[in-house]
């Protein structure tokens, strides 16, 4: 049994864009804590760490909620739901460049079905990762809509991408701000759930899972695939309404015999 690391990493001490879409929101900041604790009269020190981080960065899940008010959140999920069997399908991408809905149903019509799995879409871009962030962000290649709309009906947990999105927005994107307690407030009905990648397929329940590191996994290849994210979960019903969990970092590997 072999075990691959498909998580690309959270950056600290990193001068550069690393956040999706505004590179200005990305305020990750890691310090050291330390601590003195006596047992037996005699003094022991360890250190601990404090993390402010801006979880649409590194790997990690949107999940419904992050888009619809409705939406499924982190915490909705059993852990089985992020243990699946998974399928790699590699379509080798440009800037810009869009997966058609042709490319996909030529390259699964050998697949019988893939409904309660993951599928991985390898586009070779997470190579650009920390070595061309400017490039990884802003020219990634897409999904055709209405490849989108095909892979929301195949009864997905998940759909899984090495590229920091699954639409190209308009640059540059509005400058972020803290909601904090007006965060439902801030979600807006959306009134065409069919208008973009990310929203026909969250509106599906298939949970999003970006910036993934592929580039050791092949095509057509199949393992199990784990993603458990970060358990992070409200102490009760004001908290959940306060502050909704929409989109958690994890980490992402593949199990092969």
């Amino acid at each position: 049994m072999k075990t691959i690391d498909l998580t690309q990493p959270y950056l600290y001490d990193f001068i550069g864009r690393a956040a999706f879409p505004n590179s200005f929101n990305y305020e990750f900041q890691v310090k050291t804590v330390g601590h003195t604790i006596t047992i037996e009269n005699q003094a022991y020190h360890y250190l601990s760490a404090i993390i402010n981080l801006e979880t649409h960065c590194g790997t990690h899940i949107d999940f419904p909620s992050s888009l619809f008010l409705a939406g499924k959140k982190p915490y909705d999920y059993d852990i089985s739901s992020f243990i699946c069997e998974a399928l790699t399908v590699e379509f080798k991408k440009g800037e810009n460049e869009h997966i058609t809905a042709d490319e996909l149903i030529e390259k699964l019509k050998d697949i019988t079905t893939l409904k309660g799995k993951v599928l991985l879409i390898k586009t070779g871009y997470g190579k650009l990762w920390k070595t061309n962030q400017e490039k990884y962000f802003t020219d990634f290649p897409t999904l055709e809509k209405k490849c989108a709309q095909i892979i929301a009906d195949f009864g997905l947990v998940a759909l899984g991408i090495d590229c920091p999105a699954l639409d190209l927005p308009d640059f540059p994107p509005s400058f972020p701000y803290i909601v904090d307690e007006g965060a439902n407030g801030f979600l807006q009905p959306i009134k065409d759930p069919k208008s973009t990648n990310l929203t026909i397929l969250l509106n599906s329940n298939c949970m999003i899972i970006q910036n993934l590191n592929l580039e050791k996994v092949r095509d057509k290849e199949s393992f199990i695939f784990c993603f458990p994210p970060l358990k992070l979960e409200p102490q009760d019903s004001m908290a959940e309404k306060s502050i909704p969990v929409t989109t958690l970092p994890c980490r992402a590997f593949a199990i092969k015999e």
